[in-house]
């Protein structure tokens, strides 16, 4: 069985340009725990995940901050030359996404979707080819297979 006979065909997407707002919005209508960052051509730049998101609720602090603007002047002044806004202050999916992406192509087997899930702790995989994404495999997908065949991660010989 292959990652094409389990995957999700044609996956929601979004752009680096996508604000934070609407990304949450696009997680929860369709009931999803990530989504991919594409470029205008399709191809993969990053994924942004619920994770991602909640570093927002993270980071607040259980004091009232002092004041907003000297606490961003202080780091802004003592911080690291360029750098840039963390998880927490992000407002597009450009400064909330991780790049660092495992993914998968639709002509491996089921079982190293499985096994990267598994290793690397993720609820789904793009589905990557000539690096464009062509669909998304879930633990849902995984279960889907499992419970329809009686062993569907098993290599056939």
């Amino acid at each position: 069985m292959f990652i094409r006979d389990a995957m999700t065909t044609d996956p929601v997407t979004i752009q680096l340009k996508t604000p934070v707002e609407d990304i949450a919005n696009l997680l929860l209508a369709h009931r999803i725990n990530g989504v991919p960052v594409v470029d205008s051509a399709g191809l993969l730049l990053g994924v942004v995940t619920a994770e991602d998101l909640i570093h927002r609720g993270a980071d607040e602090r259980l004091e009232p901050r002092e004041s907003v603007w000297k606490e961003n002047f202080w780091i802004s002044f003592f911080g690291p030359q360029g750098a840039q806004r963390g998880k927490a202050e992000g407002r597009t999916a450009a400064e909330v996404m991780t790049t660092e992406v495992h993914s998968v192509a639709p002509d491996m087997h089921l079982s190293v979707a499985a096994r990267l899930m598994v290793d690397h702790h993720l609820t789904s995989l793009p589905v990557v080819e000539a690096k464009k994404i062509v669909g998304v495999i879930s633990r849902i997908d995984l279960l889907s297979r499992m419970k329809t065949l009686e062993n569907p991660l098993q290599k056939e010989d």
